[in-house]
């Protein structure tokens, strides 16, 4: 009688898996009917485009029907996601019904179970996280890192189950999407303190970009202040390098004093019926748990790679999480400025503390140069140096004898228009004035242009002087001014240095490298 019903909820079940089966390819080929609709272009691509939907169909067809075999596989996944769920949820995690020899997936689960409601019995011999290490231990680690970070549990992570999820870094300085997952996981606060520490030092050692390329990351999360500096070449240079010390500080202080960093990211819970992020802590979790037993992982990638095919892109299938995420650096930079993810922010200025501080410090040692006591400088278009007590002498004579030497007095070349015109004049008024008394007037006119032109010219001459005199005052008046500007911004160096060594502490203080 036992063995009957047995046999009889054996088959009940095989027929539910059939059913959803049937109910999955019903959804594929629906999805496939839409396609032909929204089918745009010529009509040979369109044909093309087809032919290899209905292509991918057919051969879909033909794996989901061989792994029906993997129908325990499946069990074993299905009831990882409810325990998920319960755990989540904080209900009570059903037990397993099903076991599947080498497949690890089922003793991590059990092992989660014990895990998260603090059982120790799962230390023991034999128990279901040593036969889980034993199956797959990178995959069991993953697993349980990821798991108990999404389900608040980060007190029960172990650094060496963290260190061997995490793996190595590619020789490139990349890093895969588990990796990446398990780096904003603990960045996020999922791992602890010393989980985030592990991570921390993994990614240090790729992170080698120059100083300045991470000053230049961290100073834009920055702001100071801008005050007052003499419009001198030598001092702005060095004015420039105090202010990108200030913003760095002012950076380092967003970053490390946003208390939310203080408490785990919300968004590491694990979510059971939306859709996370392709590369959250949950979504890894739910592609690493539907990556499948050995025997089936390589139908079901080929099972997603031909499913995109019939949506034409829209279900992509997740993707491996060993696939590439990017490189550390640019990583590491992206994340320093997103300051929307203070978690994320902070951990990565903990990666390039070192570079930071090193960049600092070489702001510092430029800042603290004692500013120049003799300055060259260009007031109206000439050279003058300038020292603390006025403008040097010898300088300024020279700059007002080049001014004044622009303007020459009246020379012969001058007069010698006014004079041609004066003496024809008086030529033709008394030469021809007694043939006719018009040659008088027409010499007098000519009389008078010279005369004229004597005027004019006198009268540009002493308007040049009177400019050039005028360049020279203000010359002085400049100089003197520039001079004193130089004296009080020399007045306040000491007090300038102080800053510069108050913000260089501070970071070094944040940083605590």
């Amino acid at each position: 009688m036992s063995s009957d019903w047995y046999t009889e909820r054996r088959q009940n079940q095989q027929l539910e898996e059939l059913r959803g089966e049937m109910s999955r390819a019903l959804s594929d080929a629906s999805s496939l009917r839409s396609r032909l609709s929204q089918l745009q272009g010529g009509m040979e691509s369109r044909l093309q485009r087809l032919t290899t939907a209905f292509d991918a169909f057919v051969e879909l067809s033909d794996i989901r029907y061989e792994l029906i075999g993997f129908a325990d596989a499946s069990e074993v996944r299905r009831h990882a996601g409810q325990v998920l769920s319960a755990l989540a949820s904080g209900d009570t995690p059903p037990a397993a019904t099903r076991e599947v020899p080498e497949y690890w997936l089922g003793p991590a689960v059990d092992a989660l179970r014990l895990l998260s409601t603090e059982q120790p019995g799962d230390e023991a011999e034999g128990g279901p996280l040593a036969e889980a290490m034993a199956r797959d231990a990178r995959r069991t680690s993953i697993f349980l890192c990821l798991a108990l970070a999404a389900l608040g549990r980060r007190n029960h992570v172990r650094t060496d189950w963290l260190n061997t999820a995490f793996g190595a870094l590619a020789a490139d300085g990349t890093v895969t999407r588990v990796q990446r997952a398990l780096w904003t996981t603990g960045a996020r606060g999922g791992f602890g303190s010393d989980g985030l520490a592990l991570i921390v030092t993994r990614l240090q050692v790729p992170a080698t970009a120059s100083p300045d390329q991470w000053l230049a990351a961290v100073e834009a999360r920055g702001d100071v202040a801008r005050g007052y500096t003499p419009n001198f070449t030598e001092i702005v240079a060095q004015a420039r390098v105090r202010e990108r010390l200030s913003r760095l500080r002012s950076a380092v202080e967003t970053i490390t004093g946003d208390t939310a960093v203080l408490e785990p990211d919300r968004d590491l819970a694990y979510g059971a019926g939306d859709h996370p992020d392709p590369d959250s802590t949950s979504a890894l979790l739910r592609l690493l748990v539907s990556e499948g037993s050995e025997p089936e992982r390589d139908p079901l990638a080929r099972v997603a790679e031909l499913r995109t095919r019939i949506t034409d892109g829209i279900d992509s299938g997740g993707g491996s999480f060993d696939d590439q995420a990017g490189s550390v650096e640019e990583l590491l930079k992206a994340d320093l400025g997103r300051a929307e993810e203070p978690h994320l922010a902070a951990a990565a200025l903990r990666v390039v503390a070192a570079g930071v501080v090193a960049g600092a410090e070489e702001l510092a040692r430029t800042a603290s140069v004692p500013s120049p006591r003799l300055i060259t400088t260009e007031i109206e278009w000439r050279q003058v140096t300038l020292l603390p007590d006025g403008p040097e002498r010898q300088s300024l004579a020279a700059a007002e004898s080049a001014i004044t030497a622009t303007v020459a007095p009246l020379s012969s070349r001058d007069l010698a228009g006014p004079v041609t015109f004066g003496v024809a004049g008086l030529v033709v008024a008394v030469g021809l004035g007694l043939v006719h008394p018009l040659w008088i007037v027409a010499g007098l006119g000519l009389i008078a242009i010279g005369a004229y032109r004597y005027w004019t010219t006198s009268k540009r001459k002493k308007s040049e002087q009177a400019d050039a005199a005028a360049r020279v005052g203000r010359l002085r008046d400049k100089s003197t001014e520039a001079a004193n500007e130089l004296t009080g911004y020399l007045a306040k160096e000491a007090e300038r240095g102080a800053v510069v060594a108050t913000d260089l502490e501070e970071i070094h203080k944040r940083l605590a490298v």
